[in-house]
């Protein structure tokens, strides 16, 4: 599947090339024939296509390191009772336009992020496509892009790690943390229309190929700290219809996504040989931008399949996730946001009752409910420093690997958070 996977990636890299090439000599014919008929004279400018490439070339990067503390339960390292320095992001990006209708864009991350990434962290490519642009007119605009893309999810799920583009350090609970690299980005391909009209701004994304492993994903699913397999992504798709209005001030958006992944088992005698999981969610958001004041609200509803499971063979439960946002500008760079967070893994068992009896594991595993407050202070446009406090009811939000035992994770909890970004 990964093999499978990588010649995706590579034969969309190698058609896009291939198209930038003939487009290229396309362009040296035209401009040739051009000269010889003395064409100039009619006003056609050739300007466009003389720059020097260099000045298509935009580099930017960003670096963000959090300190949390935490009573009851550990995020990003140990920070139970303590003080974890357990997430560092540092990204480098580029972007290369090479005609008017192609460009490039790359994207490194080194990420750690408590005993997800382990204590040194990992590198990965956390985007990588080619854009390639059909249609581009004053109102319309239609292009396919190929590669490793970004998910459109939500309102915050594109840029969830660059921590500029969001309101607080954790992101809310439609945004899973332990769900993160699955739901972050796709190698495949990508569909992509946008509309300008009287009445607002359309956009729509269709990504359709392979989701990412996820070894925390796993863990949730089994309720069992000792898989030894892994999730095998299988084709997926998700897409995304957005609306806004007035710049911005109001935007509407509904995602949607069909997620497919089959367990690969560790041995002869693994329990969950042969299962299967099929995510399929839906998101509903909303949000207000005014001068000063900002309200955001989502709402995930998602339906779960999982066949050939060991002790809940073909479950289907529903979870469902929401939060209502506030925020205020007290100064121009000053900025304080509340929250409340509810999620819960399966709505006909709300309580985790039944959780509890199928698992033996403590029943606030399968829930959680959320206050957050916070205050974000932007002290030049390249450096934020931000800091929040979080209520927690119930530990559905947990990682599994920061908490090895699960039949001593709290109830009722609570984190401090500070945060220093910088951008360029």
């Amino acid at each position: 599947m990964k093999l499978c996977r990588l010649k995706i990636i590579l034969y969309c890299l190698s058609l896009f090339s291939y198209i930038a090439g003939a487009a290229e000599h396309i362009l040296d014919a035209v401009q040739s024939d051009a000269t010889s008929a003395d064409i100039s004279q009619q006003g056609f400018d050739w300007t466009p296509y003389q720059k020097a490439w260099h000045d298509d070339v935009q580099l930017h990067g960003f670096l963000s390191q959090g300190l949390f503390n935490s009573s009851g339960n550990n995020v990003f390292g140990n920070s139970k009772n303590s003080v974890s320095a357990g997430l560092t992001e540092v990204g480098l990006n580029i972007s290369y336009q090479a005609l008017n209708n192609l460009s490039f864009a790359l994207q490194g991350l080194y990420r750690r992020a408590g005993e997800s990434t382990g204590s040194a962290g990992e590198v990965s490519l956390d985007f990588g496509f080619v854009d390639l642009t059909l249609i581009d007119l004053s109102a319309i605009r239609i292009g396919v892009r190929g590669g490793r893309i970004k998910n459109s999810w939500g309102l915050y799920n594109e840029t969830r790690d660059v921590s500029f583009t969001h309101p607080t350090i954790f992101l809310p609970l439609i945004y899973f943390e332990r769900s993160r690299s699955m739901m972050l980005a796709m190698d495949g391909g990508q569909v992509y229309a946008d509309y300008n009209s009287a009445i607002g701004d359309f956009s729509f994304k269709f990504n359709y190929g392979f989701m990412n492993d996820n070894k925390e994903l796993l863990l949730s699913i089994t309720a069992n700290p000792n898989v030894g397999g892994h999730l095998d992504p299988e084709k997926s798709f998700m897409t995304q219809l957005r609306y806004d209005i007035d710049g911005g001030k109001y935007i509407f958006a509904l995602s949607y996504a069909d997620i497919n992944m089959g367990y690969v088992a560790y041995g002869a005698f693994d329990p969950y040989a042969g299962m299967q999981t099929h995510i399929y969610p839906i998101v509903v958001s909303a949000q207000y931008n005014g001068e000063s004041f900002n309200l955001t609200g989502e709402y995930s509803y998602q339906w779960n399949e999982f066949s050939n499971f060991s002790n809940r063979a073909d479950a289907r439960p529903i979870s469902e996730h929401w939060y209502i946002q506030a925020g205020y500008r007290l100064l121009d760079n000053v900025e304080f946001t509340v929250r409340y967070d509810a999620s819960v893994q399966d709505i006909s068992d709300r309580k985790g009752e039944l959780f509890q009896q199928l698992t033996g594991l403590p029943s606030h595993l399968a829930y959680t409910k959320d206050w957050v407050v916070g205050l974000r202070w932007d002290i030049t446009p390249a450096w934020m420093v931000r800091t929040e406090y979080h209520w927690i009811h119930g530990a559905s939000m947990v990682s599994a690997l920061d908490n090895p035992d699960a039949m001593n994770i709290a109830k009722d909890w609570n984190i401090y958070a500070l945060q220093v970004s910088f951008r360029f």
